[in-house]
């Protein structure tokens, strides 16, 4: 068995949650994620986003920084960045073959494929020497494996619904599970929240280690982690505020001119970061100027919760002229079938609408209407569907798919 086959078959370990596992490993491997300090980064939606603009303005000032983050788009690799470039598979493969030796001394410990590639990269981080990492949960925080890292800063993005079924059926358990990022006497730095529940458990769980950030108004999502990357720089006395981060599917500035009209791709999946994509785009009566949705979403226990005011029949046409509904070929979950989000849209939309299942074709076919129409694409739905489409035009237009991945 290929140590690429090893990492496959830890899939179906499925989600646990909790330490031991990368505690042990670690050890074993003399705990390379102890060799640098990190900010570690938690939330419902933005912590990517933030650590990608975080990777930037440390590399900026002069830093080696590790970025590790996830689910990845195209490669595994991604989730392993230098400076903001994935490493290569040569060296993947060198770490993740000592990760497979680790597991395999007696008493033999089974990683799930998230542990893996997370210890993956604290080696990578340690032998590239790194002097910053920058470290995404990946679910939760208390149990997560990031957890384990040696950090001097822990970050809270967002709180809302998501992952229910892990992480707690209430904002304040959410919060609870998230806030435990913190260690004693280490500044946790969170979005100010809405609720005063959430509040309460970020100030239970840091005390006066607690720093509260309110975005200024009018801000898009991505322009609210400037915004805090900024402060988060000049607390470690970075003097170069300037960076150029790119994070596919979440960043303003991606993706490139890539189809024959203007097409906004973003991995908003959940209440949260539908209602945000929506409320930062105009709505238009003139059905000219109507934008064409492309919509395909992986299989969550509250789709109808997550999917929000967007399938609202006053809401949804007053937005868009026409819709092509897709699935995302990739991720841990399954799709949503075509056919069954369609189902969920207003039922007397007629025949405005389109089945396309392969992803990059549906906006491919969506900006060629557009560009008709003269109008806009937004794509909105799993992160996966992200990955869909950049594999797509990487193939279409024989791109170096390391550079498009290389993050900043």
């Amino acid at each position: 068995m290929s140590v690429r086959e090893w990492l496959e078959e830890r899939k179906f370990a499925g989600v646990k949650l909790g330490l031991e596992n990368c505690e042990l490993l670690l050890q074993r491997l003399d705990n390379p994620h102890l060799n640098f300090p990190s900010i570690h980064v938690a939330g419902t939606n933005g912590k990517g986003s933030l650590c990608v603009q975080l990777s930037a303005l440390a590399t900026a000032n002069g830093l080696r920084v590790g970025l590790f983050s996830t689910p990845h788009l195209v490669i595994v690799e991604e989730r392993a960045r230098i400076d903001g470039q994935p490493i290569s598979t040569e060296k993947f493969d060198e770490y993740l073959t000592q990760v497979k030796s680790a597991s395999e001394v007696i008493p033999s410990c089974s990683p799930t494929y998230y542990e893996a590639t997370f210890i993956v990269a604290m080696l990578a981080f340690a032998e590239a020497g790194v002097e910053r990492a920058v470290i995404e949960t990946g679910l939760g925080g208390r149990l997560d494996a990031t957890r384990l890292v040696d950090a001097d800063l822990t970050v809270i993005t967002t709180i809302s619904l998501d992952h229910t079924e892990f992480l707690g059926d209430s904002l304040a358990e959410i919060a609870a599970e998230k806030a435990a990022i913190h260690r004693d006497g280490v500044p946790l730095i969170a979005l100010d929240p809405e609720g005063e529940s959430v509040l309460a458990v970020f100030a239970e769980y840091a005390g006066d280690d607690l720093w509260l950030h309110s975005p200024a108004a009018n801000l898009s999502p991505w322009e609210i982690w400037n915004e805090l990357s900024q402060k988060i720089a000049h607390s470690f006395g970075w003097k170069n505020l300037q960076q150029n981060a790119i994070w596919p599917g979440r960043s303003s500035n991606w993706p490139p001119n890539w189809f024959d009209a203007e097409v906004a791709i973003s991995a908003a999946h959940n209440l949260e970061s539908i209602n945000a994509e929506l409320a930062s785009r105009t709505n238009s009566e003139n059905s000219q100027h109507k934008q064409v949705l492309v919509l395909g979403m992986s299989q969550k226990a509250n789709l109808l919760t997550a999917l929000g005011d967007l399938p609202n029949p006053q809401n949804f046409e007053s937005r868009f002229s026409h819709v092509f509904f897709t699935e995302p070929t990739s991720g841990r979950n399954p799709a949503v079938p075509a056919e069954d989000l369609r189902d969920i849209f207003p039922a007397d939309f007629g025949e405005s609408y389109s089945i396309e299942k392969e992803p990059g074709l549906a906006v491919e076919m969506a900006a060629n209407l557009a560009a008709k129409r003269q109008t806009k694409v937004l794509v909105l739905g799993s992160v996966y569907l992200v990955g869909d489409i950049l594999k797509f035009v990487v193939k279409r237009s024989k791109l170096d798919l390391w550079n498009e991945l290389t993050v900043h």
